[in-house]
């Protein structure tokens, strides 16, 4: 289990459509060695989405940088995401 959370750019709301987007978006991309076997998305915050993405134990040595690549590779290949989401990593909490 990993946690992560993407940050809405400045002047962008994020509601509870933005987190089913966001899951349906990760969902599209993950590829079987991402080991990702389910994915919680909740807007606690109109300037945050938070994730927890559980991952199949042993799908990789080190689930944090799984998470992370996974994370933008969607990020990268979306064409939404840029639009409404800070990079992964760049942001603050």
């Amino acid at each position: 289990m990993v946690y992560a959370a993407l940050t809405a750019r400045p002047g962008v709301v994020v509601g509870p459509g933005d987190a089913n987007e966001l899951t349906d978006t990760l969902w599209a991309h993950a590829t079987e060695p991402d080991g990702l076997e389910h994915v919680v998305a909740l807007t606690r915050s109109a300037g945050r989405v938070d994730l927890i993405l559980f991952l199949l134990e042993g799908s990789h040595p080190d689930p944090v940088r799984q998470a992370e690549a996974l994370l933008k590779r969607c990020y990268g290949a979306s064409g939404i995401l840029p639009l409404k989401y800070e990079a992964p990593g760049t942001a603050g909490p």
